[in-house]
């Protein structure tokens, strides 16, 4: 008895520094101290993933770690490293040859989502983000407490910033079987997103043109960034409509998804985005679509497979891609402290 005692009073003691020392060590902080390197890496990530130039990532994951070397608390860089890899993933179609580093992208990505969050959890993006890779590597490697765990950080993101972290869980939810019930709440929530967007809680099955006026319209900044076409996100609308009538056309309700597809067209920048091609095939091949996009993915035919937006080549470029006059009128831009919810007090 008294052997037990002195264990559990050892056991208790450790526990007891280890909670103090943990609770007590200065967190890590945010450095936005800008070098040439710095500037150089911000650039050409951007310059790249506006072009859509789905080769440059190693060029552009090798800029961004060199970053890291030289200053390990830059948050574009964390940050932007859980972008680029999420980017690798998310358009592996474009591949030639699939890779089998699927896993690899997941957990990385959701290591620097991580690592940025611990450094700003003042931006819901990130925690969007976070939740989503969370889940995604649970889903890898067959654990539940783990996408539990995304699940309840995406719901704490949302709650956080609606408008922006709805479509956000709701597009990986996009990848599951119409049967499942996280499936159908993606689908709802994009009709949420919609609501929350135009400040309306009953838009289904409305006039959706007087709700993107609504939106357009909108001073408040929260709803212009997650709601509607942004330098970072130049085709922001276009892409919500493309992943919401896929979904649609997933669940079977054709009709409704021709309808939201021709919603795109009502972006006063529509003529220059690089995938109205796809958009219109869309529409004309909805049918067949249906069908398709209730395979289960077939990984030795992965580049030729007819696929959701989600899982398509265009994942990430079909909102954040720009014509080439676009690239050219807008060029780069050097976003503020305000852009990544940094706060310097």
């Amino acid at each position: 008895m008294k052997q037990k005692i002195i264990i559990l009073t050892l056991l208790t003691t450790i526990y007891g520094c280890s909670f103090l020392a943990t609770t007590f060590t200065k967190k890590k902080t945010i450095s936005d101290k800008q070098t040439a390197l710095s500037k150089n890496a911000d650039k050409y990530f951007w310059d790249n993933f506006h072009q859509g130039n789905y080769d440059s990532i190693p060029k552009i994951v090798e800029l961004l770690n060199s970053v890291l070397q030289e200053n390990p608390n830059d948050l574009k860089a964390t940050l932007h490293l859980g972008f680029v890899h999420a980017w690798a993933l998310g358009e592996r179609q474009r591949q030639q040859n699939l890779k089998s580093d699927i896993t690899e992208q997941i957990i990385l990505s959701k290591k620097y989502f991580s690592e940025a969050y611990n450094m700003n959890p003042h931006d819901p993006r990130i925690l969007g983000f976070l939740a989503d890779f969370t889940i995604a590597e649970g889903a890898i490697f067959n654990n539940k407490k783990q996408q539990t765990e995304g699940y309840f950080k995406g719901l704490k993101a949302i709650k956080q910033w609606p408008q922006f972290n709805k479509f956000t869980l709701g597009f990986i939810f996009s990848g599951l079987d119409k049967s499942d019930k996280n499936f159908q709440k993606g689908l709802k929530w994009q009709y949420e997103t919609i609501d929350d967007c135009a400040c309306d809680k009953n838009t289904k099955n409305t006039d959706y043109k007087s709700v993107i006026q609504k939106i357009k319209n909108s001073k408040e900044p929260k709803i212009s960034r997650a709601c509607w076409n942004s330098w970072n996100v130049p085709h922001n609308w276009e892409g919500f409509c493309l992943n919401w009538g896929d979904m649609l056309v997933k669940n079977g309700e054709i009709e409704e998804a021709i309808k939201i597809y021709n919603l795109a067209k009502e972006s006063d920048s529509y003529k220059e985005w690089p995938f109205i091609s796809e958009l219109e095939y869309r529409i004309k091949n909805a049918k067949q679509n249906q069908i398709d996009f209730n395979k289960p993915l077939d990984n030795q035919n992965f580049k030729n497979q007819n696929v959701i937006f989600f899982n398509s080549k265009i994942s990430c470029g079909g909102c954040h891609q720009m014509s080439k006059n676009e690239f050219i009128e807008f060029g780069h831009k050097n976003l503020d402290n305000e852009y990544y919810f940094i706060k310097t007090k």
